[in-house]
């Protein structure tokens, strides 16, 4: 039975969902409707919300939290594709694309996520095309992300890499200190190394005198020699988006 509460009205404040662009505009009935038939619920941190190569069957919608989505390779390394924070869809690639999930995902944090089944979305969503037009411009935009990305795994260091996400760890918090909410082992798994491997770059970094670090936090010493040092691929929207070899795609 679907549930019929507001789906997120535990959070005590309208759906964050809602203020996405491709959504803003749609009719406060529709979005009514659409509520009546998400149901909400709270994924623990490490939960998986699915599996690669299962068969999407709706879209989630990250309320509160943070998603990564990772692929596994026949070896069973695994290599993280994209980190999601709220507000945001997800799996919604392999939804619209009607194809099997190629990334798994699993909750980073305590996340609150709403689900909507397939035939629901479409009838309440389906006819509105404005909203198609922005999902469409979604979809190019992180196309051309994920082009960007690639070329930058080719050309670009891990210490390059790394440095991206120090940087953008620290615009986050709109100063000088950086939260690296990710582990050593996550942080490998972004960039394409080893947890030694990141613990080195972090290392060098820090005798260089371009930060100071103490477990998950730190602080910029030294930005403008760290920006030199960084990817000059993707900045603008975060080294966090990185997809991780060829031919894979984004859920």
């Amino acid at each position: 039975m679907p549930d019929k509460k507001d789906c997120c009205s535990h959070l005590g404040r309208s759906c964050p969902i809602r203020r996405l662009p491709f959504f803003e505009h749609v009719s406060a009935q529709a979005w009514k409707r659409g509520q009546q038939f998400m149901t909400a619920n709270t994924y623990r941190k490490g939960n998986i919300l699915f599996y690669q190569g299962n068969r999407p069957t709706g879209v989630y919608f990250i309320c509160r939290g943070r998603i990564k989505l990772f692929k596994e390779s026949p070896s069973g390394r695994s290599q993280i594709v994209r980190i999601v924070d709220a507000p945001n869809l997800l799996g919604d690639r392999s939804f619209f694309a009607d194809r099997l999930y190629a990334c798994t995902g699993q909750a980073m944090e305590d996340s609150t996520i709403c689900f909507l089944e397939k035939n629901h979305f479409w009838t309440i969503f389906g006819q509105d095309q404005e909203m198609l037009r922005l999902l469409l411009q979604r979809f190019a935009r992180e196309l051309g992300r994920a082009e960007e990305q690639m070329h930058c795994l080719t050309v670009c260091s891990v210490n390059a890499r790394l440095a991206a996400i120090l940087l953008r760890a620290s615009q986050a918090l709109g100063g000088k200190k950086f939260i690296l909410k990710e582990t050593r082992t996550e942080l490998a798994q972004i960039v394409g190394t080893t947890p030694e491997g990141v613990s080195r770059a972090l290392a060098e970094f820090r005798d260089k005198g371009f930060i100071e670090i103490e477990g998950s936090q730190g602080r910029l010493l030294d930005e403008p020699h760290l920006r030199q040092a960084t990817c000059p691929h993707d900045l603008q929207d975060g080294i966090a988006n990185f997809v991780l070899a060829e031919n894979q795609v984004v859920p």
